[in-house]
């Protein structure tokens, strides 16, 4: 039972909105600052968002939401859910909490000195307080959930590489098979599996979308090398056949079961395909009969990862259309349509009718290009899925 919040929490908390706002990066920057100094907590979070600032930011925005929105709740579900599938997938625990909550008050009252009153920091503790408890009544369920479902597990399992394949120059697979050959849960296309690593000494954890068709035997991750990404280059450099690695059951909600079966746009750019590689292996095993379309690009088709693949998509009654966009494209027969340059919305736009939804993955600068065109040609925020994936690198 999640106690009510206190009296004069709401009005308090709403009261220092536009300190929030002038002032929550910072606080969001001196309370990640705190939590590093604990290395059990540090393993937690992906330490290059940390440096470019991109977690801070996204707490900052987080909080200021809540507080505007602290007196309905109800209208925070869509990002709560989200929050639940990242927190379930790196496995936040109940005992974390409070350890981030001291944190937070404690970058309040350094960030905002005097002005954090002795009634500012009880009414936020009060607030803290109430979300947490919601979040871990919701993330209980879903642990729960995972567990019981076929195949499922709670908590980590060992996991081994039983098989390496070298897609591109730039991106390997690896294939997973659990260490106890006992079945794995069925995951839904689109979902990611979070790895707890120890990479050569630094102790971090890290999600890669699963790439294959589900089933009940294992997965298939494919990692692209960056060439300053510890992680990306541990997994090129020190990850072999009959490793083991600990992984979490799949999680995430950047699945096409979210939406029914209406027409859908899938638009990636670079290894933004692995999600939407898995969907049309899905969607080509169940015969599904829903528009399904692929738009991606590439900085150089002739060495793009999965090119064998997507030709034996396009052959047969249900195959998706695809249009990919790069130097180098070549027709081999296939219906595959070639395109020079890099996918504009105007390109995606095209392609859609009134039903249609559209789910981007790929660099930050081109999902913000792309969401932005869509919004200016009038397509509506609840028909554009999309979902942060690699570098913030351009696609050039």
């Amino acid at each position: 039972m999640i106690e009510a919040l206190e009296p004069g929490t709401v009005d308090i908390v709403q009261a220092t909105i536009p300190a929030l706002e002038a002032h929550g990066v910072t606080i969001a920057k001196t309370m990640y600052a705190s939590l590093m100094q604990s290395s059990a907590i540090a393993a937690m979070f992906n330490q290059t968002d940390q440096a470019n600032a991109r977690q801070p930011q996204a707490l900052a925005a987080a909080v200021l939401a809540y507080a505007r929105h602290i007196e309905h709740p109800e209208k925070l579900e869509a990002a709560l859910d989200l929050i639940v599938e990242r927190h379930a997938s790196i496995m936040v625990k109940p005992e974390h909490y409070p350890v981030v909550g001291e944190a937070l008050l404690g970058a309040i009252k350094a960030v905002l000195g005097g002005a954090a009153t002795p009634a500012i920091l009880q009414a936020w503790g009060d607030a803290y307080r109430f979300l947490a408890d919601a979040l871990i009544a919701r993330e209980a369920r879903v642990y729960a959930k995972r567990a019981t479902l076929p195949g499922g597990w709670r908590d980590w399992r060992s996991f081994r590489v039983a098989a390496r394949v070298q897609e591109s120059d730039t991106v390997v697979s690896f294939w997973l098979v659990p260490v106890d050959g006992q079945p794995v849960l069925r995951h839904q296309a689109g979902q990611s599996l979070t790895f707890r690593l120890d990479c050569d000494g630094v102790k971090t954890r890290r999600s890669y979308s699963i790439s294959s068709a589900p089933s009940g035997e294992g997965y298939r991750i494919s990692v692209k090398r960056d060439p300053h990404g510890l992680v990306s280059c541990w997994f090129h450099d020190k990850v072999n056949v009959g490793d083991a690695l600990d992984v979490t059951p799949p999680a995430g909600n950047f699945t096409l079961q979210r939406i029914g079966a209406v027409p859908v746009v899938l638009v990636s750019a670079g290894i933004g395909i692995t999600p939407f590689l898995s969907m049309l292996l899905e969607a080509n095993a169940a015969k599904d009969a829903r528009s399904l379309q692929l738009i991606h690009g590439d900085h150089d088709l002739r060495h793009m990862p999965f090119g064998s693949a997507l030709a034996e998509l396009v052959v047969g009654p249900h195959a998706p259309r695809i249009n990919l966009f790069g130097r180098g494209g070549q027709n081999a027969g296939l219906p595959i349509t070639y395109h020079e340059g890099r996918i504009s919305a105007g390109d995606v736009f095209k392609q859609m009718a009134l039903d249609t939804h559209v789910f981007i993955c790929g660099p930050r600068g081109f999902q913000r290009d792309l969401i932005k065109g869509l919004h200016q040609l009038g397509v509506e925020k609840g028909r554009i899925h999309h979902e942060f994936f690699g570098s913030s690198e351009e696609i050039s």
